[in-house]
């Protein structure tokens, strides 16, 4: 096997771990990392909306996986759809007052994991490096 390949499933395997751990705290909040991500995005939109279509290039995952991941946050009341004002074809998603409420609770729990997490596996110049590595990605 190819040191590239090796480095590529490494990579997806650490991902793995890192967002389970995460995955597991964030639970308390009802949250995913995945989620959290998302709501993120939309906490630092401008007036907290965004355009299907942007979210999804911003997360790195599809439209129709965006719209999958919006689903249940919506149920949950964490965001909802406005009409485009300018297009009525299309809908913004919209952080909503709980969501943001949610979304600040859920934030000193993931920087406390994410730390945690870190700290399991790298020493601060190894995650200095890596944060250096994968800002470029």
């Amino acid at each position: 096997m190819s040191t590239a390949l090796e480095t590529i499933l490494s990579l997806a395997r650490a991902r793995s771990h890192v967002v389970r751990e995460l995955d597991a705290d964030l639970g308390a909040h009802g949250l995913s990392l995945t989620d959290l991500a998302l709501l993120l995005e939309l906490r630092s939109a401008p007036e907290g909306r965004l355009r299907r279509v942007d979210l999804a290039n911003q997360l790195g995952v599809t439209p129709s996986g965006v719209a999958r991941q919006l689903a249940p946050l919506e149920r949950m009341g964490l965001v909802g759809r406005e009409p485009h004002a300018r297009d009525a074809r299309l809908a913004l998603v919209v952080l909503t007052d709980t969501g943001r409420r949610i979304t600040d609770e859920a934030v000193p729990t993931a920087e406390s994991a994410a730390e945690r997490v870190l700290d399991n596996r790298w020493s601060p110049s190894e995650q200095n490096r890596l944060g250096q590595l994968l800002l470029n990605a």
